[in-house]
């Protein structure tokens, strides 16, 4: 099975990386999700920007900003703390883990959740492993139940990187469907993204790849 090829534990070669995404809505570009990604032996510290800002004649008719801190040891994520305005809506997430007790705070709380949460900050492959997966979704702390479908092996950005293409759908806890396409190259690493939002089409593409 190929699994073994893309699922390797996170590299900690470097001290830290980053990987920046520049945001398109229907082919015009609405802003950026960042992430920096700093790595102390068996940890990682992860901090994650977010913002659009969809314009019509001038006029801001959505704006969406998010900025979350996660750190994992090992595989295991054992702390969120994000903000999130969501065009004017305030949301927020916290979640801790120790060695006793899994705590999580925000604009939603969920009473029971599985002891290896994952969160929805996309960067790590496993949330892609599998059939099902309940994660978090740092803007607001709710759960989220994806189902999973491997698309199988793609060449993306003009065939210059080879990929597995995942197929995510799910239901916010707003009630709106989740619809996701995301990318992960053979060292499991996010490459790429298109989600559907209000009938329209968000598209990540990678720094490296990005052509204006």
């Amino acid at each position: 099975l190929f699994f073994s090829l893309f699922f390797s534990t996170f590299s900690f070669a470097k001290d830290y990386e980053e990987i920046f995404f520049h945001v398109y809505r229907n082919d015009s570009k609405i802003g950026f999700h960042k992430l920096k990604i700093e790595n102390n032996q068996n940890s990682k510290n992860v901090e994650i920007s977010i913002n659009f800002k969809v314009k019509f004649l001038g006029f801001t008719l959505y704006d969406y900003d998010h900025k979350n801190f996660e750190k994992w040891i090992g595989n295991d994520l054992v702390k969120v703390n994000s903000k999130t305005n969501k065009n004017g809506d305030l949301l927020n997430c916290t979640f801790v883990k120790n060695e006793n007790s899994s705590k999580i705070l925000g604009t939603f709380n969920p009473k029971n959740f599985p002891e290896n949460l994952i969160s929805t900050s996309y960067w790590n492959v496993d949330l892609v492993r599998g059939e099902k997966k309940t994660v978090l979704n740092t803007q607001d702390c709710n759960l989220i139940d994806f189902k999973i479908d491997n698309l199988g092996i793609k060449k993306i950005y003009n065939n210059k990187i080879l990929t597995t293409h995942y197929k995510l759908t799910g239901k916010e806890s707003s009630g709106e469907d989740l619809n996701i396409d995301i990318w992960y190259d053979m060292k499991g690493n996010w490459v790429k993204m298109i989600f559907l939002k209000d009938n329209s089409s968000i598209e990540y593409f990678l720094d490296k790849f990005h052509e204006e």
